[in-house]
């Protein structure tokens, strides 16, 4: 894809064809140039010579030889009759794959007639020719890939030369550690492999597909398959077998169809597996091969080796997936050692989930970052591929369809993946309102749970993610919530693998968990080692002797397989004679029997070492320099950090693709095959010079993108490993903020210690302010209590507060008072309310005496924060129902809300009288009461802020309930429950939606309570609101005790009364679940139990029931005669019935 020019070298001035590149985005530059000097290296006469390259108006070019002659495709013509002289379309990656043979067309019928009788055995040394420059190609770790006769030229001395590398690939043969990512389509359809077609990963074996279609073209005129259309074409490469060219041409000798044939297998283990070993047998047939002398020597490779041992894991994928396609998802782990083959096990079955018409989205795990420790990927990387996958599908279907996906929360994951933004409808909706972080948090991940389930509703969904063993802690949160919500009623497979050796605390109760299915793969068997010895070399006869050694040493790892092998080929012990043939090296001169072992480390990391120690010297140090930048990592960045000029850096870089050290993974980026080369590089690096080495890669991170918020994690983790304390105690800081943006609560953790223990380490080597200045401590302290808080670890968050105002100045009395009242917080959620109450002593006490009138904005900062510390205390009182203690507050608190309160302020106080006198009222609101509601919710309007506003309508509606006004208090809970939907806050769906179920169950609306406990007792146990869990067991028991089945419902109801013994206080509204108990133990003649539950249900902490109800359940409380009791119980049933209490 690209321009040819005619031009001319300027200091030689021979001519020469220049041909710029497209770069369809900005990060594929550095890519394409990579591609380009990897061809500028492949010196062979049969190769178009590259004699140049750069970069011009943003667009790569190079300069080829310009050759003078013509091309096979022209000699083909001058042959036979009827063949199309145009060129023939090259295809992209739009196109329609045919997924079965269907009805096949050959797109009319063709005859072709003889000009004389071709020179066969001309055509055929034509092909030997050409299988040298192939073999060369592919020796070089290069795949031509669109091999046609149209990019071959032939020289006037009838020597062919491969010309058209535009779209060329790396081939990497037996990789060890495979890649997630899809193959990209691209090639001419008639001469096209049906790997390739598919889409599948290809290698030297494509090129002799394309070179079997040539070959078959030049004995019988035209390529073994027809047709006017791609599609046509696509069906006959995949299904159908080519004609015999003895039915169409009289004189082919039976070896020539056969070889020929053999070419055009469907499957690529089935074809030959060396273009030399093409030539040999041309060679048999008469043809003649290139006569040169000095013809370079191609170098050995070997392939990806077949999927083997793994079918009995395969069979249990199968399984999972048929369950996935019927309706019943599920999540399976992947569990095993390095290098055992994981990632090749999902490969598979994702390519069978594709064939059985799943869609599938693959994604993985990074490691961003080398050394101990190293950084993880950014907070929900893993998911980004399925938002992405999201994104397109709402791109293509347009705003009906993002609505349904992605809801009107949408906009929460741009902060994930900022493409999302991109979207017209997505951009048009209004920013997310704020929210506390969890809820915010929890607001994520129901937005990407559901579009997900969603996405798994239009088409079968496969989710491949590799490495969970380096997932974050927001995704490994995610991943539990997405799973554990349940699958089994979804079309959705999450299949994770993970590393059974560095399993971290976060993932493993995820991989036990009972919602999971998990799998661990064990090694290999000697026979399947001879299977993938077999695939590699392709052979379906490897040499036995060649077998058992690699069994021997490799111990069944797959990885170790592929290493040892390499390392046996690349050090000439395993080669290759000129029929075709693997041979051991012999022992000794001599000594002809194989050797019992070969010259090679038998441990892994000593064999990785030994190639590493092998490479030259730039391509070692720019080892190195990738090992410090992580896995995978931006090649300009390589680049920048490495301090190599241009050629010395390409040139580098080429020596470690060809080595299989590095390979590119996407536009822009690169990583290491395996993580184990990584891991045993940077180890390799001495003390002294690692750290230079991260010291500069920060200084490179800096200068590229500076200020990058997203790049603070990166810069913190290369300033400690260089010890530049302060610096990384400073980006630590701001890593730990930005991690709370995200609700990345683990890492914002970790960011926040690791930011205090590098500016302690700083100060101890009084290192403190020669970067830049340290973050204040106390700040970093009170970041870490908060998000500490956040995830319920009140006694940490209680120290990090404590560590804060040890830090804070005497004189700071705002800091200092609400230090004190957050620490007061944290014993409050504990329910230690005596000190939480001495705490907030200590900040009110903390910020002084009251500043006098007209102090401007520090005076209403005080007020501010005095009127903070008084709600905080009401809650306390009102929790503890100390109504009198609750009251005088209130009275104290009154004019200073009431004159100098916020909005927010008056609506809190608001709230904390109506929860006052409906503690001291026992939950029965008078008119005053209903007031405040009102009043507080006028005053949340006030503040614009949806969170505040929502949660006033509730306690408006909650308040109402009480009140008596049950349409009202319908019409307002159903409208914060909308809101709370909106928002993501669950704490506030739990709520709304068990005071209108306790609407409804008062209507006596059964069906309806019925509806409602189904949902409560989801979003409650969802949110963890046990209160609510045990509210919707209790309507649910009373739905069935209406219908008569009094067993079931007395066991649902006793349920309900558990669950909330578990709570910390007393759950006021255990009459849902004692009123039809009192009636079905009354019912049953068990009067004792009936009067147990009678006595509970009048307890001074719960709600006050009517008077109807409650004055004879007191009187069989007291009564003296069963009898009595009897009667006073019955007489309360039936008032409790009527008023649809019971």
């Amino acid at each position: 894809m690209g321009v040819v020019y005619h031009g001319e070298h300027e200091q030689t001035g021979a001519a020469a064809a220049v041909k710029t590149v497209f770069v369809p985005v900005e990060t594929s530059l550095g890519s394409i140039r990579r591609e380009i000097h990897a061809l500028t290296r492949v010196r062979h006469p049969g190769i178009v010579r590259i004699l140049g390259q750069g970069v011009a108006g943003g667009l790569p070019w190079y300069a080829m030889e310009l050759l003078q002659g013509r091309t096979l495709q022209d000699h083909i013509v001058e042959l036979w009759e009827g063949v199309e002289s145009q060129r023939a379309p090259t295809v992209d990656s739009e196109r329609t794959i045919p997924r079965s043979a269907g009805t096949l067309s050959d797109g009319g019928t063709v005859t072709w007639k003889r000009r004389g009788t071709p020179p066969l055995l001309t055509m055929l040394s034509l092909m030997r020719k050409l299988c040298r420059p192939l073999s060369f190609l592919h020796g070089s770790g290069l795949v031509h890939r669109d091999l046609k006769p149209a990019n071959v030229f032939v020289r006037a001395d009838s020597t062919p030369v491969l010309v058209d590398f535009g779209i060329s690939t790396h081939f990497g043969g037996a990789r060890g550690r495979e890649t997630l990512e899809q193959a990209e389509f691209a090639g001419t359809p008639r001469y096209m492999a049906p790997e390739q077609i598919l889409g599948e990963p290809v290698d030297a074996r494509a090129d002799l597909y394309a070179l079997g279609c040539i070959l078959y073209q030049c004995i019988t005129g035209g390529p073994p398959f027809q047709g006017a259309q791609p599609v046509l074409l696509f069906q006959q490469h995949l299904y159908q077998p080519p004609r015999p060219p003895s039915l169409l041409v009289d004189g082919i000798p039976a070896q020539l169809e056969e070889l020929l044939l053999r070419l055009l297998e469907k499957k690529p283990q089935d074809r030959l597996g060396h273009a030399d070993d093409l030539a040999a047998m041309l060679g048999e047939l008469g043809a003649e091969d290139w006569t040169a002398p000095d013809l370079p020597k191609a170098e050995l490779y070997i392939y990806r080796p077949t999927f083997s041992g793994r079918n009995e894991a395969l069979r249990r994928i199968e399984g999972v997936l048929a369950s996935a396609f019927k309706g019943d998802g599920s999540c399976l782990f992947l569990g095993g050692e390095s290098g055992i083959g994981k990632t090749r096990l999902a490969m598979e079955a994702a390519a069978l989930a594709s064939k059985r018409g799943f869609g599938v989205i693959m994604s993985e795990c990074v490691a961003e970052s080398g050394g101990d420790g190293a950084l993880g990927g950014a907070p929900l990387h893993p998911f980004r591929p399925s938002m992405l996958a999201i994104a397109d599908r709402c791109r293509e279907h347009g705003d009906v369809e993002c609505a349904s996906l992605l809801g009107d929360g949408a906009k929460v994951l741009a902060l994930y993946e900022p493409s999302i933004l991109d979207i017209p409808w997505v951009a048009r909706l209004p920013d997310p309102p704020p929210l506390p972080p969890e809820q915010a948090r929890q607001r994520v991940f129901d937005t990407l749970a559901r579009a997900i389930y969603a996405l798994a509703e239009r088409r079968c969904l496969l989710i491949v993610i590799d490495d969970l063993q380096w997932a974050d802690e927001l995704s490994l949160a995610f991943l539990e919530h997405l799973a554990s919500k349940g699958l089994a009623d979804r079309k959705l497979l999450i299949l994770g693998t993970y590393r059974l050796e560095e399993i971290s605390a976060d993932l493993a109760p995820i991989v036990r968990a009972p919602w999971a299915q998990h799998l661990e793969l064990g090694r290999l068997s000697d026979a399947s080692v001879g299977e993938m010895v077999s695939g590699m070399l392709a052979l379906a006869d490897p040499p036995r002797d060649l077998v058992e050694l690699v069994a021997g040493s490799a111990e069944g790892n797959p990885f170790f397989v592929a290493e040892y092998l390499r390392a046996a080929i690349g050090e000439r012990l395993v080669t290759r004679d000129r029929t075709g043939r693997w041979r051991v090296h012999e022992r000794a001169e001599g000594d002809h029997g194989p050797p019992a072992s070969l010259p090679l480390p038998t441990v892994l990391a000593d064999l990785i070492d030994r190639r590493l120690s092998a490479l030259g010297g730039p391509a070692r140090r720019l080892a190195e320099w990738a090992s410090v930048l992580g896995r995978e990592f931006d090649g300009e960045l390589l680049a920048a950090a490495s301090g190599l000029e241009d050629t010395a850096l390409l040139d580098a870089l080429e020596t470690l693709r060809v080595r299989q050290v590095i390979e590119e993974h996407s536009p822009g980026r690169l990583r290491f095959v395996h993580d184990k080369i990584r891991e045993i590089g940077y180890e390799r690096i001495l003390e002294e010079q690692r750290r230079a080495l991260h010291g500069r890669a920060a200084a490179a991170i800096e200068a590229r993108s500076p200020g990058a918020p997203e790049l603070h994690a990166q810069l913190a983790h290369h300033f400690a490993r260089a010890e530049v304390h302060d610096r990384a105690s400073v980006h630590f800081a701001c890593a730990g903020d930005r991690a709370r943006e995200v609700h990345a609560n683990g890492e914002a953790i970790a960011s926040y210690r690791s930011a205090l223990t590098e500016a302690q380490a700083a100060r101890a080597l009084g290192a403190a302010g020669a970067g830049v200045p340290l973050d204040p401590e106390e700040r970093v302290h009170e970041g870490l209590g908060d998000v500490l808080a956040i995830t319920g670890r009140q006694e940490e968050a209680r120290a990090g507060y404590t560590q804060a105002l040890a830090r804070t100045p005497e004189g700071d009395g705002l800091a200092r008072a609400r230090l004190h009242r957050k620490i007061g917080k944290t014993w409050e959620t504990h329910h230690r309310h005596e000190e939480a109450l001495r705490c907030y002593a200590l900040a009110e006490a903390a910020l002084g005496a009251a500043p006098p009138e007209g102090g401007g904005e520090a005076a209403d900062a005080w007020w501010h924060a005095w009127v903070h510390v008084q709600m905080d205390r009401t809650w306390v009182h009102y929790w503890l129902a100390q109504v009198d203690a609750l009251a005088a507050l209130v009275e104290q608190v009154r004019p200073h809300v009431e004159r100098r309160g916020t909005p927010r302020q008056r609506m809190q106080f608001f709230q904390a009288v109506m929860h006052m006198d409906l503690r001291r009222d026992r939950y029965v609101a008078s008119d005053e009461t209903a007031r405040y509601a009102r009043a507080s919710m006028a005053a949340s309007e006030e503040t614009g802020d949806p969170n505040e506003i929502a949660g006033a309508r509730f306690a408006l509606g909650f308040t109402l309930l009480f009140h008596g006004d049950l349409s009202e208090a319908e019409a307002e809970l159903d409208a914060a429950l909308r809101d709370a939907e909106r928002l993501g806050d669950v704490t506030l769906q739990s709520r709304c939606l068990a005071y209108l179920m306790m609407t409804h169950r008062r209507r006596r609306a059964i069906a309806r309570t019925r509806a409602l406990a189904v949902q409560t007792l989801s979003v409650a146990t969802e949110g963890k609101m046990i209160d609510y869990v045990g509210a919707a067991r209790a309507n649910f028991g009373w739905v069935v005790f209406c219908e008569g089945d009094r067993a079931s419902a007395e066991s649902r109801l006793q349920t309900a009364l558990e669950t909330w013994r578990s709570l910390a206080y007393d759950y006021p509204f255990q009459w849902m679940a004692l009123l039809p108990l009192i009636a079905i133990a009354t019912a049953d003649g068990r009067i004792d139990d009936a009067v147990a539950h009678a006595r509970a249900a009048l307890d001074p902490k719960q709600q006050r029931l009517p008077d109807a109800v409650a004055l004879p359940l007191q009187e069989a409380v007291a009564a003296a005669r069963e009898d009595d009791a009897r009667a006073h119980l019955e007489r309360s049933c039936s008032v409790a019935r009527g008023l649809a209490y019971c």
